[in-house]
C-alpha cells in the first residue's frame, strides 16, 4: 500500500469512527430518552459530520463513480439527505416532553440506517484501488480542506438542496 492509500485510508477511517461514535451516542440518547442530551449530541454530530458528508459527495463518490452504479450512488446520497433530516428532526424535539414510542421507533430505525451507511461507505475504499495515485492524493487534499471551516452537515444539505430547486 502506497503512503497516499495509507493516509487517504487512515483519514476516511479516523472520520468514520468519529460519525460511528457520534450515531452510538445518539442511540444512546434516544434510548434512554433524554431529549436535552439528545438534542446536544446531535448539534455536536452536526458540527463535526459537515465537513466529510461534503468531501464524500463532492470528492469521493464522483471519484468512483466509474466503478459503481447509479443506484448505489443514488442510494448513497439519499441516506446522506435522511440523516440530515434525521438531526433537523431532533432540533424540533420540545426538550420539556418525553419522546413518544413512535418518534423514539422512528429515531432508531434512522440512526441504524445511517450506522449502516457508515460501516457500508468504508467498504468502498476498496473501489479506489482502481484510481490513480494523483486522484487519491487530490482526495486526501480535499478531505483535510474541507475540515477547515466547515458548514455543519444539515446546512451543507439544506444549501445543496437549495441549489438543485
Amino acid at each position: 500500500m502506497t503512503e497516499i492509500n495509507k493516509e487517504l485510508f487512515k483519514e476516511f477511517r479516523h472520520d468514520h469512527a468519529v460519525l460511528g461514535r457520534g450515531l452510538h451516542k445518539l442511540r444512546a440518547m434516544i434510548v434512554s430518552g433524554d431529549v436535552s442530551q439528545l438534542k446536544a449530541a446531535s448539534v455536536v454530530l452536526d458540527k463535526i459530520a459537515g465537513s466529510h458528508i461534503a468531501f464524500e459527495e463532492e470528492d469521493f463518490y464522483p471519484a468512483l463513480a466509474a466503478f459503481l452504479s447509479t443506484e448505489e450512488l443514488d442510494s448513497m446520497y439519499a441516506e446522506h439527505s435522511h440523516g440530515a433530516a434525521t438531526l433537523d428532526a431532533i432540533a424540533e424535539l420540545d426538550q420539556s416532553e418525553d419522546l413518544c414510542p413512535e418518534m423514539r421507533t422512528q429515531l432508531l430505525e434512522r440512526i441504524d440506517e445511517m450506522e449502516k451507511h457508515v460501516s457500508e461507505c468504508g467498504e468502498l475504499f476498496g473501489a479506489m484501488g482502481g484510481l490513480d495515485e494523483v486522484k487519491k492524493a487530490r482526495l486526501l487534499q480535499n478531505l483535510r480542506r474541507r475540515r477547515k471551516g466547515a458548514s455543519p452537515w444539515t446546512e451543507y444539505t439544506h444549501r445543496k438542496a437549495a441549489k438543485n430547486e
